[in-house]
C-alpha cells in the first residue's frame, strides 16, 4: 500500500516461520564415505561407491550441491545413448535422492554393495547400500547441502539450483552488490 511520498507499507508486520533442522552431508570421493550430520551432531557415516571416472559424465561432481527431490523408484539411463549404444543402460533403482540436473543421486545399490567404501565403480552416482538407501532417504530432505570432494569435475553452477550452488563471491561478481 503506498502510504504517500514515496513511502509503501503503513504498518509494521510479523510473521513467525519454523525451519527444519540444519542437516549436511559432507563426503569424500577418494575416501568412499560420507557423513551426515544434523545441528552440527553426526548421525551416520555411510559408505558409497562413486563415479567411475572413466569419462566426464562418469565423474561425480566435487562442490556444494542441494539435495532436489527423491523418488522410489526411480529408472536412470544413460544420457545421450539410446538403446544398442556402447554404454547404454537402463536401470531401476530405490531409495533415489537427487543432487543435480545432471542425473546424480545417492540411491540404493546391492549390486555394488562389494565396493562400496572402496573403489568408484558407478557412473557418476553416490552408490550405497539398501539399508543405507533407505535410511538417508527418510531422513534427507529438499535442500539440504550436500558437500562433495575429491573430483576434478566441480559441479557447475546451473547443474542443480543455479545460484544457490555459486560460492557468495562468485554471485557478488554478476549482481548489482559490486
Amino acid at each position: 500500500m503506498n502510504a504517500g511520498g514515496g513511502v509503501y507499507g503503513a504498518k509494521d508486520a510479523r510473521a513467525t516461520i519454523s525451519i527444519g533442522a540444519a542437516q549436511i552431508t559432507t563426503g569424500d570421493i577418494g575416501d568412499h564415505r560420507m557423513t551426515v550430520t544434523r545441528d552440527g551432531k553426526k548421525l551416520r557415516t555411510v559408505p558409497f561407491s562413486a563415479g567411475n571416472g572413466e569419462t566426464r559424465e562418469f565423474t561425480t561432481t566435487s562442490g556444494v550441491h542441494l539435495l532436489m527431490e527423491k523418488g522410489n523408484p526411480v529408472t536412470m539411463t544413460s544420457p545421450g545413448r539410446k538403446e544398442g549404444d556402447a554404454g547404454y543402460y537402463k536401470t531401476v533403482v530405490n531409495y533415489a535422492v537427487r543432487f543435480s540436473n545432471s542425473g546424480e543421486y545417492v540411491h540404493s545399490a546391492p549390486w555394488s554393495v562389494g565396493s562400496q567404501g572402496s573403489a568408484n565403480v558407478s557412473h557418476g552416482c553416490l552408490n550405497v547400500s539398501p539399508a543405507d538407501a533407505k535410511w538417508f532417504y527418510d531422513v534427507m530432505q529438499r535442500g539440504d547441502v550436500i558437500d562433495l570432494t575429491g573430483t576434478d569435475r566441480e559441479v557447475e553452477w546451473d547443474n542443480g539450483w543455479s545460484v544457490w550452488q555459486l560460492s557468495f563471491d562468485k554471485w557478488r561478481q554478476g549482481s548489482a552488490l559490486r
